[in-house]
């Protein structure tokens, strides 16, 4: 089974939204609705809950993130994912350090869906804007899906 990780620094806004949302894409999939999807951040504490603000803007998009834990990455995580999807090139930097046997198969998200060198912005950062970057977000991983999916990314 092809397992893939979405990654974000405290794993409560963007790489739940973007795993909740692939989940979705697969499951509209027959031939990957078994795909696995985690989601883990560089820099959380395991457990914690996503912020109010980020489980509305995920309602209005369609996903449910009212069970969701943040997750610290690890090594195993790491090893288990055939691909890894990062919001920004310092998540892509932060990996390549403390994980350099996973380089070959960590990308930008922006790079996976679409081929663009993009970070995407951190809503704890602009929480005026969480619901605008998530859904730019969660749109582009709709055109990108096939992108994302394509047996050459693993």
């Amino acid at each position: 089974m092809t397992s893939v990780l979405f990654v974000c620094t405290g794993n409560l806004y963007r790489s739940p939204v973007a795993a909740e949302k692939f989940r979705q894409l697969l499951s509209r999939d027959p031939a990957r609705h078994t795909w696995e999807v985690n989601s883990a951040g560089t820099w959380t504490t395991n457990g914690r809950v996503a912020p109010q603000d980020a489980i509305l803007a995920a309602r209005s998009l369609g996903l449910d993130l009212s069970s969701h834990r943040a997750k610290m990455i690890d090594r195993q995580t790491v090893a288990a994912a055939d691909l890894i999807l990062v919001m920004s090139s310092n998540h892509l930097e932060a990996l390549q350090v403390e994980f350099p046997f996973a380089s070959s198969k960590t990308l930008l998200l922006a790079q996976a869906a679409q081929g663009l060198n993009y970070d995407i912005p951190d809503p704890a950062e602009y929480p005026q804007e969480t619901l605008v970057i998530l859904r730019e977000m969660t749109s582009m991983m709709e055109q990108g899906y096939e992108n994302i999916c394509h047996p050459a990314t693993f």
